[in-house]
This record gives C-alpha cells, structure tokens and sequence, in this order.
C-alpha cells in the first residue's frame, strides 16, 4: 500500500502538468501538448505514447509491473497523460484515436483501484468518471468491464454492477469462476442494510433473486 499523502502529492503534481496541457489547448497549441505529453511519459515511465499506444491494455499493465507488481505512480501517470492525449484527439475530430486513448486510461486506472484507493483523491475519481461518460457510447471488452465491475461495486453503486456482471455473463454463460464471483458479489450485498442498497439502487429482493437466478444457472 501507498501513503495517502503521496497519493495526494501525486495528484498535486498531476494537477500542475495537466494545467499547463490546458493552457496549451486553449490556445489551440495540440501539437505543442502532445508533444509535451509524450515528454512527461518518457519522463515518468520511460516509454513514449506511440509505444504505449502500440500495445494492449494487459501489455501495458504488464510492462508496468515489473517483477509482477504494478508500478502505482507510472501506471497513474500512463492513464491521466492518455486520457489528456485523447481529449486533443477528441477535439479535433480523431475519436479512433481518442478511443483507444480513453480506454487504455480507464483500464489502468481501474487497475491501480485494484491496489489502491485513489477514489479518495478527487483528481483520480473525476478521471473515472469522465473516462466512463467518453466511452458510453461504445461496447466495452470484457476485461475492462470485468474492472468496471469491481469498481461500482467499490463506489456503493450496486445496480451498474450487476448490469455489468450480467452483461458479462451473458457473453460467458459458461465461466463457472464469473459464476463464482457473482455469487460472492450477492453474499456481500446481502450482508448489507436495505438503506445501503437502496442508495445503490437495489432492493435487498434484487440481489436475493440474482443470486438464486445464478444458484439456478449452477446446477
């Protein structure tokens, strides 16, 4: 685990940068601002974006995890700097460009909220959110859904995360481990009071008959 303090000067130091990508923009300088993001991930990762951008969302996570544990502060650093990359491609018109930006984003962040709570720091949660709202009109991969999962679970917000795990399933009927997972996904919720689950919009009568529709796909 990370120190919350250094997360929180992490997120200080992002603001900065990401300040000066604005400015750039404002002033319709995106060519300035890529380069200058291709600079900060060199600086910060050692890669540049054509070759982050060359690789899948699980090649990226490997390569940041040397020796099998994900380097936290370069992944945060990859997703924050893609996502600022994908909002100059969005603003001119580029959105195939801007997809795989957003979605690598949204995949390495949701991967590091496997390891550390960086929805208490606002930065990174607004991030999230935003990534979310940019990919809504496209179909997601499973492996990112997976995370999206895991996520509004995370947040309180029970009823997304079931809409996702059934999206899931109805693409894996036959993964017994989603099964699996999804019966601990309703254990958890049902251990919760009905005012906790109402505010995640779903009934305690919800989650008892999702987990018996899995009961009843197990047999």
């Amino acid at each position: 685990m990370i120190n919350k303090d250094y997360i929180l000067r992490l997120a200080e130091r992002f603001g900065r940068y990401l300040a000066i990508i604005l400015r750039l923009r404002k002033f319709d300088q995106n060519e300035e601002a890529l380069i200058y993001i291709d600079d900060l991930l060199l600086k910060t990762t050692g890669f540049t974006s054509r070759f982050i951008n060359s690789l899948s969302e699980e090649m990226i996570i490997q390569m940041l995890s040397p020796l099998g544990k994900l380097n936290i502060e370069a992944a945060l650093w990859s997703a924050l700097l893609l996502k600022a990359e994908g909002e100059i491609y969005e603003e001119t018109g580029q959105t195939g460009e801007s997809y795989h930006r957003y979605l690598k984003s949204l995949h390495l962040l949701l991967e590091v909220l496997r390891h550390e709570n960086i929805t208490s720091e606002p930065e990174f949660a607004q991030a999230i959110t935003e990534l979310i709202q940019q990919l809504d009109d496209y179909e997601l991969p499973n492996s990112t859904k997976e995370k999206l999962f895991m996520y509004y679970e995370h947040i309180g917000s029970y009823g997304k995360a079931e809409d996702i795990f059934f999206e899931l399933l109805e693409a894996n009927a036959n993964d017994s481990g989603l099964i699996e997972r999804g019966k601990a996904f309703y254990d958890r919720l049902l251990t919760k009071g009905n005012a906790d689950l109402l505010a995640g919009n779903l009934s305690r009568e919800e989650a008892e008959e999702g987990l018996a529709q899995l009961q009843r796909t197990d047999r």
